[in-house]
């Protein structure tokens, strides 16, 4: 009988060796959260950074469109560098004597550049614009 109680009384908790394990899987655990949510948070900054760049183009783009091109280039927000290129194409109506310039194209392109986690990221949009020729 004093052998039995002693027996139930040594294996009473958990060993070195068990708890042991259960903290090394944890560890491993607690680091695959980590490194998920470190990927989450960086690849979050970045789709913000795009989506920042993404309307400094759209913007431009809709100035140009209207005619209102004062600067070819610029910086928004102390971090984003844009660009403005506009090329212009005349078109000729052969159904119109004397084959006169009927209208014009301009294909408009914005590119906006800027610098993230040490690389050079950019977005580039393109739109054409048709106007009368005078």
């Amino acid at each position: 009988m004093i052998r039995q109680q002693t027996q139930r009384h040594i294996q009473t908790g958990f060993s070195l060796i068990e708890t042991l394990v259960a903290f090394a899987i944890l560890s491993l655990v607690l680091a695959v959260i980590f490194q998920i949510y470190g990927t989450g948070t960086c690849s979050a900054r970045l789709a913000n950074e795009y989506t920042q760049a993404t309307i400094i183009a759209q913007s431009k783009l809709a100035s140009a469109q209207t005619g209102n091109t004062q600067s070819k280039s610029g910086i928004e927000l102390d971090k984003y560098n844009w660009t403005l290129q506009q090329q212009a194409h005349d078109y000729t109506d052969i159904d119109t004597p004397p084959y006169q310039h009927v209208f014009r194209s301009y294909n408009i392109n914005v590119t906006v550049t800027w610098q993230s986690a040490g690389k050079q990221r950019q977005i580039q949009l393109t739109t054409v614009r048709l106007a009368n020729k005078k």
